[in-house]
């Protein structure tokens, strides 16, 4: 379990995420688990505003004086490469269930990594619980949320329940993990049965 790396992991990762996709570096699935894509909404607006900031720094530069531009050039570049690099990493670091282990990531702001018999099932569900990465759940105290926006349309049941630190030196018996799926009924087939390395759609 990773609860929200720091500011430096969190950049390294990435970094290192946008490094790969440029290097069209397959991800490496040694335990060839069943990937399953997250944050859909997210990706698609993140791209939507990377791509648009692309014209508008152009058109914003010509109105600025010339001593000016080489450092709103250098700024929009890093936006730029930020907002790719984000996507790289969320699309990089989907969730996974395999033989022996289910593990559900954020992209790049931790990851809950579960025992495979403790997932009992998965079920829809829409809601919407503050914060991002791995938290707890308000009114729900043996519920976690692990996932990188608001909003989730999964819920996994476990059984037995995983204690868990999240940090704030109170331990948990969890029982409930509610994260973000592009579709939902993947993680239904996926606990069904493993057959192989796929990607769940």
């Amino acid at each position: 379990m990773t609860v929200k790396p720091p500011l430096r992991r969190r950049a390294h990762i990435v970094a290192r995420s946008l490094c790969a996709a440029i290097a069209r570096r397959p991800a490496r699935d040694e335990d060839g688990p069943t990937v399953i894509r997250h944050s859909s909404e997210l990706r698609s607006l993140l791209m939507v505003l990377t791509l648009t900031e692309i014209p508008v720094a152009f058109l914003v530069s010509g109105i600025l004086p010339p001593p000016a531009r080489p450092f709103h050039a250098l700024l929009e570049l890093a936006f730029v490469l930020t907002g790719f690099g984000v996507l790289a990493a969320i699309v990089r670091h989907p969730h996974t269930v395999s033989r022996s282990r289910v593990v559900l990531r954020t992209g790049f702001m931790g990851e809950l990594d579960l025992p495979r018999g403790t997932v009992r099932s998965a079920g829809r569900t829409l809601r919407t619980i503050e914060g991002r990465g791995l938290r707890r759940v308000p009114g729900e105290p043996s519920a976690v949320a692990c996932s990188l926006g608001s909003t989730v349309g999964v819920r996994l049941r476990l059984d037995p329940p995983v204690a868990l630190d999240l940090g704030d030196g109170a331990g948990t018996d969890v029982d409930t993990v509610y994260v973000s799926a592009d579709t939902a009924d993947a993680f239904t087939r996926a606990l069904g049965g493993w057959a192989g390395p796929r990607t769940a759609r």
